[in-house]
């Protein structure tokens, strides 16, 4: 998004204005779940009228939908004017200039933001063909930015007022600069260089690219967060074989393993499940759960799996009933809620760092830890864009309270 608001203030567009404001809305659309793709239509269906109530508006599309279906798009939704690929937008742009010309001013300096967090992608595509997934068909190979531009991107938005920024990619863990050969840990080094920033963290990792000098830059590198996305899907041997994961369950559970005792301790973990996947048996079921027990990570992204169209998946039998689906994902979900309460209930008494980002309606400051757990502060104690440090004093499944310390 951040990249796309740079390339329209370059034609002379203002990006990122109120909608009752604009000329132009563009819906940037993501493919991984079916269900997404309904939430592009049903918000595609709300701009309908805002393009109707003034001439001359018009809504694009881009994104993962725009290179998995392309101009057919045009034809199923009537009121939809462009579609374009995101990585090469240049033709959208110059059909933009060329429409629009007369009263665009040219190259628009963007302006300082109140916006203290931004991801960046630092590479596209993806080359591990797991059997559910429709990315690499979307977004074709892995295809990694030179680490110049990933560095002078980060320097821009810090420029800009952003403090803590997270590094995309669909398997971060592979990235490779494409003109030096460094990897994410010489990447994380670079990046941890850039003047005024605080925070950096990245996703999402796939546990075969996780390697011990990943870890050793997490814990050597002082903006790096203490936080790791390792999505592990299932909790069978089984189940990762259907899913193509390429690794076993043991071997998931040393990655971890030497990510906490290289990292710290209070290693903030986060990973992704999905239940209900062609055949899972109960006792397979069953495996999945014991490692979230075993496990205990902070936060569990849990999905039913539902059938992507071409992919490997989708020729095997969806055979697992919807209503079992879900009452396996509310039995996760309400695991995963006890085991969070618990794992934020360990932070009371400790000392945070919050990365204050705004006020709530009754004046209490909020923001992130380092860890990314939501904290809460009391009415008056800081400001947006400072760094609180403070003492946790309740927690919940989801966010922690905690008291201001004296400055010292």
């Amino acid at each position: 998004r951040e990249s796309l608001a740079e390339q329209f203030a370059e034609i002379g567009c203002v990006p990122e204005v109120p909608l009752e404001d604009a000329d132009l809305a563009v819906l940037i659309t993501c493919t991984v779940r079916a269900n997404a793709e309904q939430k592009v239509y049903g918000k595609f269906r709300e701009l309908i009228p805002w393009k109707r109530e003034r001439h001359g508006r018009s809504i694009a599309l881009t994104g993962c939908m725009a290179v998995e279906h392309g101009e057919a798009l045009l034809d199923r939704l009537p009121e939809l004017d462009y579609v374009f690929d995101v990585r090469e937008p240049d033709g959208f742009l110059a059909k933009l200039q060329g429409l629009h010309g007369a009263a665009l001013d040219g190259p628009l300096a963007l302006p300082a933001s109140d916006r203290l967090s931004a991801f960046v992608p630092v590479m596209g595509g993806c080359n591990e063909m797991c059997t559910y997934c429709i990315v690499p068909f979307v977004r074709g190979r892995e295809l990694s930015r030179p680490m110049p531009d990933v560095v002078a991107h980060v320097a821009r938005l810090v420029e800009h007022g952003v403090r803590d920024v997270t590094l995309l990619g669909q398997n971060v863990n592979s990235y490779r600069d494409p003109s030096g050969g460094g990897r994410l840990p010489e990447l994380l080094h670079a990046v941890d260089a850039v003047p005024g920033l605080w925070r950096l963290r990245f996703l999402t990792s796939h546990p075969r690219n996780a390697v011990p000098e990943l870890f050793t830059a997490m814990r050597e590198l002082p903006t790096v967060c203490e936080q790791l996305h390792l999505p592990v899907q299932a909790g069978h041997d089984a189940l990762l074989r259907r899913m193509r994961r390429l690794y076993t369950v043991d071997e998931y559970r040393e990655k971890i393993r030497d990510a906490v005792e290289t990292v710290q301790p209070r290693l903030a973990l986060s990973t992704d499940i999905i239940v209900g996947f062609c055949g899972e048996s109960e006792s397979e079921f069953a495996a999945t759960e014991a490692l979230m027990r075993e496990v205990r990570f902070d936060t569990v992204h849990l999905a039913a799996y539902s059938v992507r169209p071409g992919t490997a998946a989708a020729r095997r039998a969806d055979d697992v009933p919807l209503s079992e689906k879900k009452r396996r994902l509310n039995h996760l979900l309400a695991l995963q809620r006890q085991v969070a309460a618990e794992r934020n209930g360990a932070y009371v008494g400790s000392e945070i760092e919050i990365l204050v980002e705004g006020t709530a309606e009754d004046g209490r400051p909020y923001g992130r830890t380092r860890e990314n757990k939501v904290a809460w502060l009391p009415a008056a104690t800081a400001s947006p864009g400072t760094l609180a440090r403070a003492r946790v004093l309740s927690a919940t499944a989801w966010q922690l309270h905690a008291e201001p310390l004296a400055a010292a």
